[in-house]
């Protein structure tokens, strides 16, 4: 142990006399360990670090999936949800929820927050208990039974500060007092749904926006979790819902959920990170091989120092220090550098992660708990002891392999540079310039991805359109006529507002990933019910939004105000429903009708297909319903500028409030915000792995540059006498550029055949390009060359300046 500290105490004053060496090996390892230090500690809170939640692993997701798409988390319907809880019997509690937005009557102005309906069992599956007062009694989760809430420990500091003579209060939510009766713990995180509810209701079969024959016959709109019971599996509950599912098709045939679902269990931490693995993983691997060239780079640097100390080394070896001895003193030099590149690397991603925990959490879930705690600190420390080893076992052993024979002999062949040593090094440079190429590889390919993706027409202009959701309280709009006359009243007013060029108002926004869909019969195909005949979704829509949204009308005309209630049916559908099921044929005057009610739509004109969920998803069919026809209480208002959209919001707000007063309005984006935040979490990745890919490039063409430097040192004598026999400037330029661009071109051919594997992990992140785009792989090739070109160059150019005179006289 005492000589272990007397080899410390003597690394560090060699470091410390070799200050710019030190400086640049600690500041390259901090680059590739911080990088991977806070892309980690991100992947250790959406990934790998439990729910927050007493046996987390115990809780499932229970959803439906389609049984011939196999689309999976399709919520489920209250008479399923009910079935499921009767006859289960590997869960100990099973609960069902749904999120929706609430008016909150304040002492300034009524404002939106989110809230959520429970069944009973919803906060045992949780292992969730009150801090203070209770959750719900059997009493209140009853038909008729008192209105009850439990909110926050958020909510209450942050609309309340913290005043403990809440409970028993009431809050008046959408029009209608509701007793708070329980207060969460500040624990308490809800990571399934973004925004998280601040306020939890009871009696989950109330739903506002259904009718109760639809809530019971089988319409989707709930979220289920259940808890399993410690002596069942996964599999075994899963088998059981096969069998809840199938009696339920036979009990249930005519309902709307019984033929096309089937149930599906699994992990309540699988179904949410599921779909974010891939991307997470992309990244780390990204991240992992700018490590790998960092640690090329040192090892580059711990060759090139150690052609200096071989005298020392030989000494020492002649003095009697055994190969081992050399090897470890050398190695402990190696990992004191890795500690100090260490220590900074994680002081700079401490400093990265408050800007990657401002990102959107809608983008990754949990990701506003990235942090270094003591998990990543570990990953750190691993991380520190690898590279150590990776970047300072080569070297060392390279180093204590001499003798002092072959030491001097070597140290006399200039032109040699190092024997194995620059050999050692040249492996070095072709491998930073494959892994680069792999890198900048991917990331052309995600480059190239987003680009096709932000190039797909959405249906709509977002250009100067801002958007207002407005949610009616059912208590102050009962009625579908109160609902729709309050949306024609409001377009009026706004409308008037000189710098309104249009105004409309629709049930679902475009990409907020919000539809209903319904079973509909179309003319001319035979109708089998709901439940077996197609699904298509349903939109309801103002006369103007079209105009407001500038979405083209292909066919027909659009809704007027004739197609009031009591008028003649009628609908709009898109593109993809009349080529579907009119091929060839002018849709214009056919029918269609709703499978659960029948009634006859005729088809009075045809638009564009719009996106709902993502840009990336294929156009699906799409009917627009008058609102006058088929009123909607929660509608978002599209309003469209002659100039900035911005400057619209203070003015249409001031329109809302002159028809209600008491009506909230939050949440308000432009389409453009909208458009953007749909494809976040795919530039959130180009961005990431570009930048990874900018960081690798430029650590090679160091690396490239150093080995070239290097060379063009240990090669002085051989230049002076080749300048002395008549050699020209451009011999010499020539003579290492070659040599450089050798080393080049076999890293890049490398880097090709190893990107023509990797790059197929990729194929599930890309968008209208394939994994193996030739002319990806070319630009990333030729850019690499040029970048290595330039490294090769300017080294090499200062060699055509050597005077041989200066240099013989040494000789």
């Amino acid at each position: 142990m005492r000589t272990i500290w007397q080899d410390i105490k003597f690394a560090l004053r060699i470091l410390r006399k070799n200050p710019g060496f030190t400086a640049v090996a600690v500041l390259t390892l901090a680059l590739g360990i911080g990088a991977n230090t806070a892309i980690f500690s991100v992947v250790n809170a959406v990934l790998l670090q439990p729910l927050p939640y007493k046996d987390s692993g115990r809780i499932m997701a229970i959803s439906q999936v389609d049984r011939q798409s196999r689309v999976n988390g399709i919520p489920v319907s209250y008479t399923k949800f009910t079935q499921v809880q009767e006859q289960s019997h590997s869960f100990d509690h099973a609960a069902a929820y749904y999120v929706l937005g609430l008016a909150l009557a304040t002492q300034q102005e009524p404002e939106v927050i989110f809230g959520a309906h429970v069944s009973r069992d919803f906060f045992e599956v949780l292992g969730v208990h009150a801090a203070r007062g209770r959750t719900f009694l059997p009493e209140e989760e009853k038909t008729g039974g008192p209105d009850v809430a439990v909110v926050t420990d958020a909510f209450w500091h942050s609309y309340f500060a913290g005043d403990e003579s809440l409970l028993g209060r009431p809050l008046t939510l959408d029009g209608k007092d509701v007793t708070v009766v329980g207060i969460l713990p500040p624990t308490f995180k809800f990571p399934l749904q973004f925004p998280e509810p601040s306020v939890w209701l009871p009696r989950e079969f109330e739903n506002s926006t259904l009718r109760p024959d639809q809530i019971q016959s089988g319409a989707g709109y709930l979220s289920m979790i259940g808890r399993l019971r410690p002596d069942q599996s996964v599999a075994r509950a899963q088998a059981e819902s096969d069998t809840i599912n199938s009696r339920y098709r036979a009990q249930f045939s005519s309902y709307v959920d019984a033929t096309k679902y089937d149930l599906s269990v699994t992990s309540l931490e699988e179904s949410l990170v599921s779909g974010l693995r891939p991307s997470l993983l992309v990244l780390l691997a990204a991240v992992g091989f700018v490590l790998l060239i960092a640690c090329a780079n040192v090892a580059n640097l711990l060759l090139a120092r150690a052609t200096g100390r071989e005298r020392e080394m030989a000494i020492r070896k002649a003095l009697g220090a055994s190969r081992p001895r050399l090897v470890r003193q050398l190695m402990i030099e190696s990992l004191l550098l890795s500690v100090g590149g260490s220590a900074l690397g994680v002081f700079l991603s401490s400093s990265l992660l408050p800007l990657v925990r401002s990102l959107s959490p809608g983008t990754f879930p949990r990701i506003g708990e990235a942090r270094v705690d003591a998990g990543v600190l570990f990953f750190s420390l691993a991380l520190c002891v690898l590279t150590g080893i990776i970047f300072g076992l080569g070297p060392s052993l390279q180093s204590a392999s001499k003798t002092l024979h072959s030491s001097l002999k070597e140290g006399g062949r200039g032109a040699s540079e190092g024997g194995s040593r620059g050999k050692f090094r040249s492996l070095l440079v072709i491998a930073e310039m494959g892994i680069a190429l792999v890198l900048m590889t991917g990331a052309g390919l995600l480059i190239e991805s987003f680009a096709h993706l932000v190039r797909v027409d959405p249906g709509f202009s977002a250009k100067n359109l801002m958007t207002f959701p407005i949610n009616l309280p059912p208590a102050r709009y009962p009625q579908p006529q109160q609902q729709a006359e309050f949306y024609k009243q409001l377009l009026k007013r706004v409308k008037s507002l000189p710098e309104v060029q249009g105004a409309g108002a629709t049930s679902y926004l475009p990409l907020s990933g919000a539809i209903r869909f319904v079973f509909f019969c179309p003319e001319g195909h035979v109708c089998q019910g709901v439940g077996k005949d197609p699904l298509i979704a349903m939109r309801q829509v103002t006369p103007d939004y079209f105009d407001a949204a500038r979405t083209p009308l292909l066919n027909g005309r659009i809704f007027s105000e004739r197609d009031a209630a009591g008028g003649q049916p009628v609908v709009i559908v898109n593109e993809t429903t009349a080529k579907r099921y009119w091929p060839d044929q002018n849709p214009v005057g056919k029918h269609l009708a709703n499978s659960r009610d029948m009634t006859q739509r005729e088809v009075i004109g045809v638009v564009a297909d719009v996106k709902f969920n993502t840009l990336n998803t294929a156009s699906s069919e799409e009917m627009y319903l008058p609102s006058a026809q088929s009123p909607w209480p929660a509608m978002t208002l599209v309003v469209r500028s002659s100039g900035e959209a911005h400057s619209l919001v203070s003015a249409v707000r001031a329109k809302i409030s002159e028809v209600d007063p008491m009506l909230p309005v939050s949440g308000i984006l432009s389409m453009e915000n909208v458009v953007s935040t749909s494809i976040a979490q795919p530039r959130l990745i180009m961005q990431f792995v570009g930048a990874f890919a900018g960081l690798a490039l430029l650590l090679s063409a160091i690396g490239i540059y150093g080995v070239m430097a290097y060379s063009v040192t240990q090669r002085k004598q051989e230049l002076g006498i080749r300048v002395a026999l008549g050699a020209e400037p451009r011999d010499i330029l020539r003579l290492f550029v070659r040599q450089g661009m050798k080393l080049a071109l076999v890293g890049v051919a490398l880097g090709v055949l190893t990107s023509l594997v990797l790059t197929r992990l990729l194929s599930s992140l890309l968008f209208g390009v394939r994994a193996i785009d030739p002319l990806v792989f070319v630009g990333a090739a030729l850019g690499l060359m040029i970048v290595a070109f330039v490294a090769c160059y300017l080294p090499a150019r200062r060699a055509t300046h050597a005077d041989p005179i200066v240099v013989l006289r040494f000789v």
